[in-house]
């Protein structure tokens, strides 16, 4: 008896390892390359809640990603040097969001985009 429980204690604890340890399942992870002058994808879909954007440059100079609501930052990610990857994790809510590099001369030379939220 003493075997069985140890066995399957052993396999409870294997199982407890797999989780993520918060009971809920984890957020959105999009990917998105920032470059001269755009970002790759410009125009995005995720489920609301927690989302994570990886926020890679691959082009040569500095950019920002900057998230936006109605006009208001939601959140931002500042001094992306070439090469850099960053993250910006954020609740969102259902709605439309864009998305800018508010570097001077950035957006206005096309690095924005779009979020739908559903």
């Amino acid at each position: 008896m003493r075997r069985l429980l140890l066995a399957c204690g052993l396999v409870a604890a294997s199982f407890a390892g797999c989780s993520s340890g918060s009971g809920s399942p984890p957020g959105t992870v999009v990917p998105i390359a920032a470059s001269e002058y755009k970002f790759d994808p410009s125009t995005i879909s995720v489920p609301a809640g927690q989302a994570t954007f990886k926020i890679t440059n691959t082009g040569t100079i500095e950019h920002e990603f900057e998230l936006e609501r109605n006009g208001q930052t939601v959140d931002e990610v500042e001094h992306i040097v070439p090469g850099l990857e960053r993250d910006l994790t954020v609740t969102l809510a259902v709605g439309q969001y864009t998305f800018v590099c508010a570097l001077p001369g950035h957006e206005e030379q096309g690095m924005t985009g779009s979020l739908t939220v559903h």
